[in-house]
């Protein structure tokens, strides 16, 4: 991948996470960053894209939830 040019994250962009982030239960921040990092690497940014893409430290059914819609 060639990522010249790209070596900071946009203000715009950091400021959104950061406020997603707050936004989650402490516990949930972790899952959130790696899902949202891995749909970004994906050309499709679908939750099993972002799972495969990424090293991912929780179970799939972590992630399956939060790609999951409610009932």
């Amino acid at each position: 991948m060639d990522a010249k040019g790209y070596s900071r994250i946009p203000r715009e962009l950091c400021y959104w996470i950061t406020f997603l982030a707050e936004a989650l239960p402490l516990r949930s921040v972790g899952t959130f960053i790696e899902l949202l990092i891995g749909a970004m690497l994906t050309p499709a940014g679908f939750v099993t894209e972002a799972y495969l893409v990424v090293t991912m430290r929780n179970h799939w059914s972590s992630y399956y939830k939060w790609g999951s819609s409610p009932d």
